[in-house]
């Protein structure tokens, strides 16, 4: 995914909503909050993944 990629009010390689990002845009900052994101919401990178493969989303 690319890092500087748009879709309303989702941003970059993880398509998290801009407020997560909160104004930082950087790889750096993606790759932190999704890590953030993922472990607060599903425990793991794989968790997540099997979630989304079930709900098309995540």
């Amino acid at each position: 995914g690319s890092y500087t990629a748009t879709n309303g009010q989702y941003i970059g390689k993880y398509q998290l909503s801009a407020s997560y990002l909160n104004g930082d845009y950087s790889a750096a900052n993606q790759e932190r909050v999704a890590n953030q994101y993922v472990t607060s919401r599903y425990g793991s990178w794989v968790a997540a993944q099997q979630f989304w493969q079930s709900h098309g989303w995540y």
